[in-house]
């Protein structure tokens, strides 16, 4: 588990370099006056759910998101990413699999910070599916709850702009073997386009 953890932080620190390596060498350019972006991001998940941890580890999560402002800063946005992951339950030495998808929309802010830089927090609903095969058993399911998050982009051409992000959704469900806690921490970088 302790193994785990310091991969998942040697990821997310090497994300955090590169994401401001790239920045500084970068000159960066200026804002366009977009309504709408793209961004195609890699994350890294860190479930709630401690069973969830135990088996599958950190996974990544892959997420397209679309956002367009509606009002001045106010913009609207919709995500959907997917996992896809073989663990093992180690009592029993048994493999095990987890396939999710993470449906996601709501409202945000977007504040500029500078000519190429720029605050997104963003706040909505999410909806969450999973099927887990383990154990000779399969078990499906799926929850609504809330995610909230926050970006920072940074404009390397006029539309095209290198993204980090943050993320905490929480939702959960009740199988036939009790609750299921779903949803957990994500931290990614990507890529977007303004147009």
């Amino acid at each position: 588990m302790k193994q785990t953890i310091k991969k998942g932080l040697k990821l997310i620190l090497l994300m955090l370099l590169m994401f401001f390596s790239f920045s500084l060498l970068s000159p960066g350019a200026e804002m366009p006056d977009s309504k709408f972006m793209v961004t195609a991001s890699g994350n890294l998940f860190f479930s709630s759910a401690a069973s969830y941890r135990q088996i599958y580890g950190q996974t990544f999560m892959p997420e397209i998101k679309i956002s367009g402002l509606v009002y001045k800063n106010i913009s609207v946005w919709g995500a959907c990413g997917f996992i896809s992951k073989n663990g093992l339950i180690e009592e029993v030495n048994e493999p095990a699999k987890i396939s999710q998808t993470m449906l996601s929309f709501g409202a945000g802010y977007v504040h500029k910070l500078s000519a190429s830089l720029r605050l997104r927090g963003e706040f909505g609903l999410t909806f969450i599916s999973f099927k887990e095969e383990a154990l000779e058993a399969t078990l499906k399911g799926s929850g609504l709850g809330w995610r909230i998050g926050a970006n920072c982009d940074y404009f390397i051409w006029k539309k095209v702009f290198a993204t980090l992000g943050a993320a905490f959704s929480q939702a959960g469900d009740e199988v036939e073997t009790g609750k299921v806690k779903l949803g957990g921490f994500l931290l990614g970088v990507g890529l977007g386009f303004a147009f």
